[in-house]
């Protein structure tokens, strides 16, 4: 058929909203029958998790736990040890316009601030601040004019759209189980009493249909020992995992943004060969989060003429994201800390946990500019009889320049932040050098604008105003013309203008004069 328009169909992701929130999360733990009195907490472990999330029109829910690890002194004159545990429940939503249940949404939780107070010695009540942000997505399909067949190529104008076109995005989960041995330097397990775990040199890539991914698992445990003085042990070990998740559609040449969080831990002693209790048996469970897209480029229709025919174009306005630059940068913090006033020196340090915090993000000349703090505890064997094990917590800040090439401050930029690793270095009984090689995983993204045409009309050209039209016109080109904008004016061919005043090439300049016979 003369003149038919070709189609093709394109999907753009556009942004449907992001909101956040704050909620209170307050309750009791109370020690359970089997455990004895309180009467120094010395460390708790919070952690919010979102399990899972629901959507209906204007509204989204998130549900999941706020877990807590409490390590405390008992009250009794061998002041041994114990631990007890809290899993309370989440549920709360965020309102948000225009959001329907088949878009994708993700939701995020930070534990801002939690306070702990002794009611007594078998309650400690707890007051957690959490910051809830969630965002949603959603991928439009496009109609857009690509060819008009029987036209030549001469008199079609087209340029090339680039886009990142989401292939899935992906909630999944995968466990980590390995049996590993203690050091024999270190004694039997009798109780295993606080474990925690941290995901380290993330790597993932693509394959045919599936998304691998690979790091460290790092492990540390907090045992009392089975010796007569059963004394507090700690551990720590380094376990590699890999495994992957099936994304259908997915290639080698695409990329994948993924988020891993530890959602469970099971830790317990086990037997070895000899049949002591020197193994852990460990298994862990990572949820991920992931969107997989690729990059592709599409030959769009930007204008066409038709020699004795009118066109008339209908054109819409579409918007997209535009990934300008992905860039994964690692950063050594170091930082002196002294003990609080009043607190027992230090013997020997247990562990030092650190989890980091972004405060924010700015991007400047080719450069995203981020700022936060790592909050940290430090949990020690104490010269002090009253209190042999002690803890403290304290604030690193940190600053950290990414290169992000092509980037200014009108785009948008997300930020994903880990510690790969944590070291310390005691100077004195007070103070001791906390190291954390923190790794960045910086995307910036513009929201980029294009008409498309995704209709034309032909209509034969007024006869009356053709036959107006001068047979011969000596034009003097302008600075923003080109031979293909004059052939349109002037309802001619470019290989015609090129012919008649005998051109080298497509080049023009502004003051040139050419010569146009009318086609008829």
């Amino acid at each position: 058929m003369a003149n038919e328009l070709v189609r093709e169909k394109i999907f753009l992701d556009q942004s449907v909203g992001k909101e956040s929130t704050q909620i209170l999360l307050e309750g009791d733990i109370i020690v359970p029958d089997v455990k004895p009195d309180m009467a120094l907490i010395l460390q708790t472990e919070p952690k919010v998790i979102i399990e899972r999330i629901e959507v209906s029109t204007d509204r989204i829910n998130f549900i999941g736990q706020l877990n807590i690890s409490v390590l405390y002194m008992a009250k009794t004159n061998e002041k041994p040890v114990h631990t007890m545990m809290l899993t309370a429940p989440v549920d709360d939503f965020i309102n948000m316009e225009g959001v329907s249940k088949d878009h994708w949404v993700t939701a995020k939780a930070d534990l801002v601030n939690i306070d702990y107070k002794m009611l007594n010695d078998r309650k400690l009540s707890y007051r957690a601040v959490v910051n809830i942000s969630v965002q949603a997505e959603r991928s439009d399909a496009h109609e857009m004019v690509v060819h008009i067949h029987d036209v030549s190529e001469n008199q079609l104008l087209k340029s090339q759209l680039n886009i990142n076109r989401t292939v899935e995005n992906k909630s999944d989960r995968f466990s980590v189980k390995e049996n590993i041995g203690l050091p024999s330097n270190k004694s039997n397990i009798r109780e295993v009493l606080q474990c925690s775990s941290s995901i380290a040199n993330k790597e993932v890539r693509i394959s045919a249909g599936r998304v691998n991914i690979s790091g460290d698992l790092l492990l540390t445990t907090l045992y009392r020992g089975d010796n007569e003085e059963r004394l507090i042990e700690f551990v720590e070990h380094e376990i590699p995992f890999s495994s992957f998740i099936e994304v259908n559609g997915a290639q080698d040449d695409m990329f994948a943004d993924v988020s891993l969080q530890v959602l469970d831990e099971y830790v317990q002693s086990q037997a070895d060969n000899d049949g002591e209790d020197r193994q852990l048996e460990v298994e862990i469970t990572i949820g991920a989060l992931m969107k997989v897209y690729a990059s592709e480029a599409f030959e769009v229709l930007e204008d066409a003429y038709l020699i004795n025919k009118t066109l008339d174009f209908n054109k819409v306005k579409l918007k997209y994201p535009r990934l300008v630059c992905r860039n994964r940068n690692q950063a050594p913090i170091k930082e002196v800390v002294q003990l609080p006033q009043g607190s027992p020196d230090m013997l020997q340090i247990f562990r030092v946990k650190g989890v980091p915090h972004i405060d924010d993000v700015k991007i400047a000349d080719d450069k995203a500019i981020v700022e936060g703090v790592i909050n940290t505890d430090i949990l020690y064997v104490a010269e002090s009889d009253e209190t042999p094990l002690f803890s403290f917590s304290t604030v690193i800040p940190y600053r950290q320049v990414i290169d992000v090439k092509g980037a200014s401050a009108d785009m948008q930029v997300s930020v994903d932040i880990s510690v790969d690793h944590s070291s310390f270095n005691m100077l004195s009984g007070h103070e001791t050098e906390l190291r954390f090689q923190l790794s960045f995983m910086a995307n910036v993204t513009e929201e980029q604008e294009v008409h498309v045409i995704n209709h034309i009309s032909f209509e034969d050209m007024d006869l009356e105003a053709l036959d107006k039209m001068a047979s011969m016109t000596v034009y003097i080109v302008q600075k923003s013309d080109t031979l293909w904008t004059i052939a349109k004016r002037y309802n001619t061919a470019i290989d015609e203008l090129i012919s008649v005043n005998e051109l080298d090439s497509h080049n023009i300049v502004p003051g040139q004069k050419l010569l146009i016979l009318k086609k008829v």
